[in-house]
């Protein structure tokens, strides 16, 4: 049987070429000779790999021809495709480039150029086949978007330039504007504030002058000036104060859903991530998770005593399921990062100008958390 002869053979160094078979179950009628056409043959070609082994598994370079005629090219590594490498994909019968740079234990995982079937291309890196981190992504119309992605989203900070002239700069989430950001219409309308499911919610939005447009002509010598009689000015009471609760109540009113979506990495800084994970370590005693009687001990170690009504809310609304006492890192930080930004806000409005805040949960963490709010410096 040809698999007791396979298991027998040591494939090792490089080789010319290796076939894969099937049982031909259909009636090829092209007449050619051949295994892949010959109508009366037993078997015909499935899939072949022409490069490197070591005992027995794919090790280094090779090539790879799939059964849809999919082709790799490439680094091996114990049977999977590892390093750098090319995937092309077979479209009516001519092979296109899908997939260019690195690979780990067969998924994208690295810096990688991908080529979308619709004219779309994105350069950037990517985490477990998807893009995340800083990513560049060219539009089939042009668009171009440059900024952070997470489980390929746009999430985290981004420019996108738009054919038609408009600029947008600021944050995402989930593939949408969510936070601060400013919008530039064309070049003459511009809006900076916050943004709510890819819409503007609120903010300033003021005319912008362009120095260098051609002056307007002037207007037909047959229209007269109209002289429009005085009427009492109307101001807004308090424009700013006014802007500013607008921003915070927004603000508030999506905490819980940016805590839930915007990377970990976009909240904290590095060093805050590190201490979390050694406080969560501390605790966990090797474990990946915690109960929720562990997670009170962590909050409490951070000066934070919620209560069980307002934590399990808390935690629902960061997608805990509820009969699930297990809690990841992921979540602990993403709750430690929403009651923090909720009590900040609550001192905000609480607070009279001029006064210190002296809440535990702020000296907890000195820090402000970055929930859609433009990059420190």
């Amino acid at each position: 049987h040809w698999k007791k002869s396979d298991i027998k053979a040591q494939k090792n160094g490089p080789h010319r070429s290796i076939y894969w078979v099937k049982k031909n179950n259909k009636k090829l009628n092209t007449g050619k000779a051949g295994a892949e056409g010959n109508k009366n043959s037993k078997w015909v070609s499935s899939s072949r790999y022409i490069g490197d082994w070591r005992e027995n598994t794919k090790e280094g370079f090779g090539i790879q021809i799939y059964k849809n005629k999919d082709k790799y090219e490439g680094l091996w590594a114990n049977n999977k495709r590892h390093g750098q490498g090319t995937y092309w994909r077979n479209e009516g019968g001519k092979l296109k480039r899908e997939y260019t740079g690195d690979w780990f234990e067969d998924r994208k995982h690295g810096r990688g150029t991908f080529f979308y079937k619709n004219g779309d291309r994105y350069d950037g890196f990517w985490v477990n086949g998807k893009p995340q981190g800083e990513g560049r992504i060219i539009y089939e119309n042009q668009d171009i978007y440059e900024g952070q992605w997470h489980e390929g989203k746009k999430s985290g900070y981004g420019v996108l330039v738009k054919k038609n002239g408009d600029h947008f700069e600021g944050h995402w989430v989930n593939d949408k504007k969510e936070g601060q950001g400013s919008y530039l219409y064309g070049e003459s309308k511009l809006f900076v504030g916050e943004w709510v499911d890819d819409n503007p919610k609120c903010g300033i939005y003021t005319e912008v002058e362009d120095k260098d447009a051609p002056p307007r002509p002037d207007k037909p010598h047959f229209m007269d000036d109209y002289f429009m009689p005085p009427l009492p000015g109307i101001k807004l009471e308090n424009p700013t104060e006014i802007l500013e609760r607008a921003m915070n109540k927004t603000k508030k009113d999506r905490a819980r859903y940016r805590a839930q979506y915007i990377p970990l990495d976009e909240m904290f800084t590095p060093q805050e991530l590190e201490d979390l994970q050694h406080t969560f370590d501390s605790v966990a005693q090797g474990e990946s998770e915690v109960n929720m009687l562990s997670l009170k001990t962590l909050f409490s170690e951070m000066g934070i005593f919620p209560a069980d009504e307002v934590l399990n809310d808390l935690l629902k609304s960061l997608g805990k399921e509820v009969d699930d006492d297990e809690i990841s890192f992921e979540l602990y930080a993403r709750s430690v990062a929403l009651l923090l930004e909720e009590n900040n806000m609550d001192d905000n409005s609480d607070a009279n100008p001029g006064e210190e805040n002296d809440s535990p949960l702020k000296s907890a963490h000195e820090s402000d958390i970055n929930m859609g709010d433009y990059p420190q410096e």
